[in-house]
């Protein structure tokens, strides 16, 4: 049995510049239109705005059989992110049985104010994201523990996700142990202690001016909130009452984060978090498999008669992942006619024919990696693509591959949690519970770094020199790459 591929379907005929600006307004604005002024959910905005572009793909003459390669190519990189959300469906959902959150819920009850609640999360965020490398592991464990604290301390929802991102991806960006810091250094050729190093330019300032805003914020949720002390202690009241919150319960999140600090999979280290968190379900808690089955599938129910509790407490499950899944798959249907047309190549190809300067390179990359990211919402998609596409362009300029790589990752590693259709937005949303347009504007290193990166463009500072030996060997570099390719076109 042959299966449809990207090799054995016809090459796509070349595009105009004007049939790609032209795809490009199409699709996001329909998009935009769709989600905006219509309020159609997202998932259907995206499977509309997709199937637009791909019907202008046909009729201009690009093979469906070239399409639907695409988009099986396109669906097939989103199926470890479907899989990691399940499971932490699942584990959020066991965990809440076991005890395991509201214990850590109680915790943070206990030894958190609310004038240093966002604080503090940032920096508890920050820290468990360097240790471990992981974002995603980072907002399902400590993460999902800090917005019930923020409940039960009576801070908005929308502050708290804001300060919970903003900990979680700086932690991510830093990190040596990152997959996406590893990658944005390889795909640029750059020493990956460098990379971190200069990434500081733009990312420790906005983390610093999110620390203070931060510390405002909390200030003023301490004078205005005088019955907190009495609602926390309604709050740990009852989670005592219904859950035994024995030392034990805190086992799963240690045993996953040790998996993860450990460079395990990350799936098979979230399975074993959910078994542990099984298994103490049964013990201490006195669950039945019937009861651990539905908090996998249905999430955990609460039922204490104190409300707030209640909305804090039920929640997770397998269901409650599906229609983020949805996202993630109609994501790959928009960003299919783009990869098919071969949109970015041409944006790239345009560039290099210009001979444009360091800024106007610098510039360009980051307008087209964010549009790129945009599109696919998968910052392993557009470090791949473009990083070995722009690396030549921008040593060519007379500027450190260095500048790329931390392009790359602040138009891709903290820009993800803002797009509501991306994978890592998708499931920073449902983790928290929070939707993106509510935690947008708290989320301030994520937009933050963006702005400060393109300070260092514009200005120059900061972006440095590239020596005529290292231009040479770039361009050495870069036509072996094209002679390759085109022998490998040509066989």
């Amino acid at each position: 049995m042959s299966h449809s591929s990207p090799d054995a379907s016809p090459a796509a005929p070349q595009q105009s510049g004007m049939r790609h600006l032209v795809l490009l307004c199409v699709a996001i604005g329909s998009l935009l239109a769709a989600i905006m002024w219509l309020d159609i959910p997202t998932a259907v905005a995206l499977i509309v705005a997709g199937s637009l572009a791909i019907t202008l793909c046909l009729i201009w003459g690009i093979p469906w059989s070239r399409l639907e390669a695409d988009l099986l190519q396109g669906i097939q990189a989103m199926l470890i992110p479907i899989l990691i959300l399940i499971c932490v469906g699942m584990m959020v959902g066991v965990w809440m049985l076991s005890g395991t959150i509201p214990a850590m819920v109680t915790l943070g009850l206990e030894l958190l104010s609310p004038a240093l609640f966002l604080v503090v999360a940032c920096l508890s965020c920050s820290l468990m994201s360097v240790m471990a490398g992981t974002s995603w592991g980072t907002l399902s464990t400590i993460g999902v523990a800090l917005m019930g604290v923020a409940v039960g301390l009576d801070v908005p929802l929308a502050w708290a996700a804001g300060a919970i991102v903003t900990g979680t991806f700086f932690g991510d960006k830093l990190s040596p142990l990152s997959d996406t810091t590893v990658m944005a250094a390889a795909v640029c050729e750059v020493n990956i202690v460098t990379h971190i190093r200069h990434m500081l330019y733009s990312t420790l300032p906005a983390y610093l001016i999110a620390l203070v805003v931060y510390a405002w914020l909390g200030s003023g949720i301490s004078g205005t909130q005088a019955g907190t002390t009495d609602q926390t202690t309604v709050l740990v009241g009852t989670l005592h009452e219904v859950f035994s919150t024995h030392p034990i319960t805190f086992l799963p999140p240690v045993i996953v984060f040790i998996c993860i600090l450990l460079k395990k999979p990350v799936l098979p280290s979230f399975v074993v978090g959910i078994v542990c968190g099984a298994v103490i379900a049964s013990i201490l808690q006195g669950a039945s498999l019937t009861d651990i089955g539905q908090a996998m599938s249905g999430g955990y129910s609460s039922d204490t008669g104190v409300d707030m509790v209640d909305s804090m407490l039920t929640r997770g499950g397998l269901q409650s992942m599906m229609s983020t899944v949805a996202v993630l798959i109609a994501a790959a249907v928009l960003g299919t006619p783009f990869k098919s047309a071969g949109t970015l190549d041409a944006a790239i190809r345009m560039l290099d024919k210009r001979h444009a300067g360091r800024r106007q390179v610098l510039g360009s990359a980051m307008g087209l990696h964010s549009l790129a990211f945009l599109l696919t919402g998968s910052y392993y998609v557009t470090f791949s693509l473009l990083g070995p596409l722009l690396r030549p362009l921008v040593a060519n300029s007379g500027t450190p591959t260095k500048n790329l790589s931390r392009i790359l990752e602040d138009t891709g590693t903290t820009l993800s949690p803002l797009i509501p259709w991306g994978v890592t937005g998708a499931f920073t949303a449902a983790t928290l519970g929070v939707a993106t347009a509510d935690f947008f504007v708290y989320a301030i290193l994520c937009y933050g770094a963006i702005v400060f990166s393109l300070f260092y463009v514009l200005s120059g500072i900061g972006l440095g020199h590239t020596t005529p030996e290292a231009r040479s060997t770039s361009r050495q570099n870069s036509a072996q790459s094209d002679t390759f390719q085109s022998d490998l076109n040509k066989s």
